[in-house]
C-alpha cells in the first residue's frame, strides 16, 4: 500500500484509529477514575502525547474529530474532558513550566488549517484576551517548522493566513498593542502585517454583515451549537459559509 493510500485509509476509517478510541472510552465513561486523579496508569498520558503529535505533523482531519467528540465539555474548562483547554508541552519544547493550549500552539506554529478548525469551533471567540493570539502569530520567533513530505512549509505565508482568519471571527482589533510589541523591538514575521487585518476591525467602522456574523456565531456559542448549529440555520448556503468563516 502507498503513503498516500495509508493516508487516506487512516482519514476515511478515523474510529479505527488508537487514539480515537482512547477518546471514546474516556467520553462514554466519565467516571471518577477519568475525571478524578489522572495517575500514571491514567489514558491522559497517551492521549496528550499523541495530541503533541498530531498537532506537529498538521492533521486537521484527527483536531477536528477531537473536537466533535468533546465538544460538550469545551464551556467547562476545568473539566478534563475539555481537552482543547489543557496545556501540553510540546517536544521543540521540553520545560514542564512552559505548558501551551492546542490554540496557542497552533498560532506558535502558523498552522492556518487547524488554525480555522478550532476557530470554526469558536475556541478564539472564547479566549479572555484574543489579542494575544494574534500577537503570538506575529512576533513568536518562527524556528519551529512544520514537515509536510519532508519539505519546509513557508511559515509567512501561513501567518498572512492566520491573520486573516482571526479577522473572520473579531469585531475589533486592538493595533496599539501590536505597536507596542514594535516599539519594544520585537520584529513580526510579516513585514507589512498591517495589509492583513481589514482597517473595519482597528479604523474604520465595522461591516454590518461581519457584526452580524459576529452577533449569530456568540449566540449558537452560547448554546455550544457552533459550527453544527450554523448549518440547521434557514440561510442560503453561501451565508452558512460566511458564518463558517470560509469568506
Amino acid at each position: 500500500m502507498s503513503k498516500s493510500s495509508k493516508l487516506c485509509h487512516k482519514t476515511s476509517y478515523p474510529r479505527s484509529n488508537i487514539f480515537c478510541n482512547l477518546i471514546d472510552k474516556i467520553v462514554k465513561r466519565p467516571s471518577s477514575q477519568f475525571l478524578g486523579q489522572w495517575g500514571y496508569h491514567s489514558y491522559e498520558p497517551r492521549i496528550y502525547r499523541t495530541l503533541t503529535k498530531i498537532l506537529r505533523k498538521s492533521n486537521p482531519d484527527f483536531v477536528e474529530l477531537l473536537l466533535k467528540k468533546t465538544k460538550d465539555y469545551v464551556q467547562d474548562r476545568s473539566c478534563n474532558l475539555a481537552m482543547i483547554w489543557r496545556t501540553f508541552t510540546p517536544v521543540y519544547c521540553p520545560s514542564p513550566l512552559s505548558g501551551v493550549t492546542p490554540l496557542l500552539y497552533v498560532a506558535q506554529t502558523r498552522q492556518s488549517t487547524i488554525l480555522k478548525i478550532l476557530l470554526q469551533y469558536g475556541i478564539l471567540e472564547r479566549e479572555k484576551n484574543p489579542i494575544n493570539i494574534v500577537t503570538t502569530i506575529l512576533f513568536y520567533p518562527s524556528t519551529v517548522r512544520i514537515m509536510v513530505d519532508h519539505e519546509l512549509v513557508d511559515i509567512q505565508e501561513d501567518a498572512k493566513s492566520c491573520l486573516l482568519l482571526c479577522s473572520r471571527v473579531l469585531s475589533a482589533i486592538p493595533i496599539r498593542e501590536i505597536e507596542t510589541q514594535l516599539n519594544l523591538g520585537r520584529r513580526p514575521i510579516i513585514s507589512n502585517w498591517l495589509d492583513y487585518i481589514p482597517s473595519t476591525r482597528y479604523k474604520d467602522p465595522c461591516e454590518l454583515l461581519h457584526l452580524c456574523r459576529v452577533t449569530i456565531r456568540t449566540q449558537l456559542l452560547t448554546n455550544n451549537m457552533l459550527p453544527n448549529g450554523i448549518f440547521s440555520l434557514l440561510i442560503p448556503v453561501r451565508l452558512q459559509n460566511y458564518l463558517n468563516l470560509e469568506s
